[in-house]
């Protein structure tokens, strides 16, 4: 068989616990793979042996566009202009077509037996209409419907995604029916995480967990101080939304003050002449890197401090690591909540992320002993009953069988 995976042109959209494991995994069992995205993951793709088809647009814009606040705008005014800051990204009608039609072309060039996508390529919804195919979406439950977002809002939302219907002559069948629009497949969604990371939420029956296998561990970074001399409490927001000196100083401040190593991870180049002069202003022990080896460096952690995204959040799970979750943007919070529920760690929102809170909570989180600690382990053992992508990628055989 050949499927057809797409994605935003982002790292961590490649992610999501296991996205792109599972494209792997699918050309293992000897399926034809094909991975449709923008330029700026084709090396990564590539470098997994999948093959590259490059989308002069996906849909997903990015960077957003810089966004303040105006002088006496009302907190409601406020929220409703970063909510649709937030729509324009993944559902601005003309952005979607373009995206659209470079996703056609490929599709229709290579005639795929089924469509993966990630949750925000809407494009992904619209071609696997026009051309027949199923949609399978990876990484995401199939979430009964709740409005939750502002009405004014959400009906700007329903009425683009309406435009780009009638402009593609679709239905909608990929699509939720009411409340707010988003990408759903009627047959398979695929999460990297676990019945219980949901619990209390509402899932459709299409909804099956593959959970994730264990990180596979390498010594520990012959690089770094010793994790015997120091507990090392990892502190990163990913490689998005990853400029906000205020929380990078204060988690390795509340790592230095329980006697830990904070090891940074910026996810960027670091430029110390530049927007990175608050660089001078951390501990001098602290360790600051662009990058790190996962497989290197949580096996051997105590704790991390980071943003919720999907990949790194499922990545300390795979390795056991009480979690400290302050999320930033995007679909962060779906992960601090899952870190809740849980029990293996602890959300704090940005504006309480002060020294003082950080230490507390992570000063609950370190002890060998702590309960968080176990139930890290607990939960890791679960999701690697689940099986992993391979697992996920017997979940899309059995679509098409």
């Amino acid at each position: 068989m050949r499927f057809l995976f797409v994605s935003a042109p982002l790292p961590g959209h490649l992610d999501w616990g296991g996205f792109l494991a599972t494209a792997v995994a699918l050309q293992q069992r000897g399926h034809e793979v094909i991975w449709a995205s923008g330029e700026a993951v084709a090396a990564q793709v590539q470098r997994e042996g999948v093959r590259f088809a490059p989308l002069a647009e996906t849909g997903w814009r990015w960077p957003p566009p810089p966004l303040s606040r105006p002088a006496q705008m009302s907190d409601a005014a406020w929220r409703r202009l970063r909510r649709l800051r937030a729509l324009d990204q993944w559902l601005e009608p003309v952005r979607v077509a373009a995206g659209m039609a470079a996703l056609e072309a490929v599709a229709t060039e290579v005639q795929p037996d089924a469509l993966i996508s990630e949750m925000f390529i809407v494009a992904s919804g619209l071609v696997a209409e026009r051309i027949r195919r199923p949609l399978v979406v990876a990484g995401w439950p199939a979430v009964e419907i709740s409005t939750g977002a502002e009405e004014d809002v959400m009906a700007e939302a329903r009425a683009r995604l309406e435009r780009l219907l009638r402009v593609s002559g679709c239905e909608g069948v990929n699509f939720t029916r009411q409340g707010p629009p988003a990408l759903r497949s009627s047959q398979l969604h695929i999460t990297f995480w676990s019945e219980r990371w949901y619990a209390g939420l509402a899932l459709a029956p299409q909804t099956r967990h593959a959970g994730g296998l264990p990180l596979d561990a390498l010594p520990a970074d012959a690089t770094l101080p010793s994790p015997d001399d120091a507990p090392w409490v990892v502190i990163t927001l990913g490689t998005s939304f990853n400029r906000d000196p205020a929380f990078f100083l204060a988690a390795a401040r509340a790592a230095m003050n329980l006697g830990c190593q904070p090891i940074l991870l910026l996810g960027r180049s670091v430029d110390p002449a530049g927007d990175d002069r608050w660089l001078e202003r951390l501990p001098a022990e602290a360790v600051v890197r662009a990058f790190a080896d996962f497989r290197a460096l949580l096996p051997y952690t105590a704790a991390a401090i980071h943003h919720g995204g999907a990949g790194t959040t499922h990545a300390l799970v795979r390795a056991a690591v009480p979690q400290l979750v302050v999320p930033h943007a995007g679909d962060q919070l779906h992960q601090a909540r899952g870190v809740v529920r849980t029990g293996v760690g602890l959300h704090l929102p940005p504006g309480e992320a002060s020294v003082e809170r950080l230490t507390a909570a992570l000063a609950a989180l370190l002890p060998d002993l702590s309960p968080y600690r176990a139930r890290a382990a607990a939960l890791r053992e679960e999701f690697a009953r689940l099986g992993g992508p391979p697992a996920a990628a017997e979940m899309v055989e059995r679509l098409l069988a």
